[in-house]
Parts: C-alpha cells; structure tokens; sequence
C-alpha cells in the first residue's frame, strides 16, 4: 500500500519558517503599543471636545475623530487576522457574517473619519481674515485661542487685542480660534498631510480587503490582481511621506504612529503572501483547500 507523502515544509533558513516561527512574537508587543497610542489620541480628543464644546452628535464624533480611527482599524486587524491566520474560523458561516459586518462597520468609521479631515482642510484652505471691527478679542465669557503647529494657547483678551493691532493675528480659523500668517500656512499643511494620509489607509485597507476576497476564490492573475498589489506599496509611500513631514513639524507622535501601523499591516500582508503557500501544503497532503460554506 502506498503512503500519502507528508506535506512539503520550507526549509529550516526559508523566510516562511522564519515568518511562521517569530511572526507571531512581533506582532503581539506592535499591537499593544499601537493600544497605548490610542489611550493617547482619547485623551488628545476629549481635550479637543472641551475646547470647542458641541451641539450634536457629529461634532462629538468629530471630536473623536482620530480615537474612532483607531478603533476601526483595531476592528479592521481583528478581521483581517481572522481572515488570513485563522481560516479555518472564518470559513465558518455564522463567524464569517458577523465579522463581514464588523469590517463593513469599521469601513463606514474610515469614511467619516475621510469626511471630516476633508471638511477641516477645506475651512482652513480659505481662512477669515481678521478685521479690527470684527469682536474676536471683545467676546465675553467664552476662552479664546491662538493655533500654532497644532498648539492651542489661550489668549487673554488684553493680550488678543494688542496681537490683533500689531497685525500677528491674521486668520480666523473658527469663532474662538486665531492664527497668525505662517500658524496658518502650518495649519494648512498639516489638514492636507492628515487628509492624504486618511484617505492612503483606507485605500490599503480597501486593497487588503479586496485581496483576501480574491485568494479566497483562487483568483491570482489578471489586471485586477496587479493593481489590488500595487495599491498598498504606493499607499506606503505616501504614508510614509506624511509621517517624515509630521516629524518635520515636531509631531513625533503621529510619526511614531504611522510607522508602528505599518509594521501592523505588514504581518497582515505577510499572512497574504504566505495563504497560497499553505493551500498548497493542504494539497500536498492530498486534503481540499478549504472552502467557505
């Protein structure tokens, strides 16, 4: 009787041991420091909620922008693990569903996080100028504010009116906040640098999405392939662009971050390059690729 012969395994100095071995011990402390930097942008938005105050649920989620960002792409890495670590999991039906939906949700939490990082850079493109007449400085009972790279300095109104006579206050950036010409210049930069780095995720995230849909179906060739590739790679370059210029301006923090969620994504991608290469091994040992039911 002829014996099955055992799957094929890399060899002991392959980079599919050395993923299989040490990828799970890198990925753990990535992904609690990300953790750590999203009790930092909680706390930087709840300081953002008090500052402008709010009227409605929008302006709270506004607020919260970047901690609701977090939170989708916490969302987005636990399916996306799930679906390229874990098959066998989510080829079960009544996993796979709820986790189709959370990802749909977390996608929606991207897309709002696009549209307010738009509306930001669409304010601060055009900016009110500041007139003598206009009463910024004279508003009684309400804290007022001087932006620079991001940094909110309260402004007594002794202090508003004489920056406001020697022409430092320039741009109205809202009804509490001033800016002076090169505090708007910053200001502008950095609302289309946050802008173009949102919109880069959630196209890398769309591209993983997308790519894992495909390996699940076998499909490995054609135009829709390469650019489903491509996609993430040009996202990484312009993410990492944004990164160098937040650190620039001395904003180390989103820097640090930006860098920390590649190495997040790039143990998803890996887990993407090596999924043929497992059903490959199933096949090896004479077993079905696994298949949704």
């Amino acid at each position: 009787m002829v014996e099955s012969s055992p799957p094929a395994r890399p060899s002991s100095g392959g980079p599919l041991n050395w993923q299989s071995r040490y990828q799970q011990y890198i990925k753990w402390p990535i992904y609690g420091l990300l953790f750590l930097n999203f009790l930092l942008y909680v706390l930087e938005d709840s300081r953002t909620l008090s500052r402008q105050g709010f009227e409605s649920l929008w302006d709270i989620t506004s607020a919260y922008a970047n901690s609701l960002d977090v939170a989708a792409w916490f969302g987005l890495l636990l399916v996306f693990e799930i679906e390229t670590y874990w098959q066998h999991i989510y080829a079960i039906r009544r996993v796979r569903w709820p986790l189709n939906l959370i990802r749909l949700a977390c996608f929606g939490v991207l897309v709002h996080t696009l549209v307010v990082y738009t509306g930001e850079f669409l304010n601060v493109l055009e900016p009110t100028k500041m007139l003598l007449v206009d009463g910024f400085c004279s508003q009684a009972n309400t804290t007022l504010y001087a932006l620079h790279n991001q940094v909110y300095t309260t402004l007594s109104h002794q202090g508003c009116n004489e920056q406001l006579v020697t022409g430092e206050l320039t741009f109205l950036l809202n009804a509490t906040t001033a800016m002076t010409e090169e505090g708007w210049r910053i200001a502008r930069t950095q609302a289309l640098v946050s802008l173009v780095e949102c919109a880069s995720w959630l196209a890398a995230g769309a591209a993983f999405a997308t790519s894992a849909f495909l390996k699940r179906r076998q499909t490995d060739t054609g135009n829709v392939v390469i650019w489903v590739r491509r996609v993430p790679h040009i996202s990484y370059c312009l993410i990492i662009s944004c990164a160098l210029t937040w650190g620039w301006y001395g904003k180390y923090l989103y820097t640090y971050d930006s860098l920390l969620w590649l190495g997040g994504f790039a143990m998803i991608e890996a887990n993407l390059s090596t999924w043929r290469y497992r059903i490959q091994q199933l096949l090896g040992s004479q077993r079905h690729p696994l298949k949704t039911d």
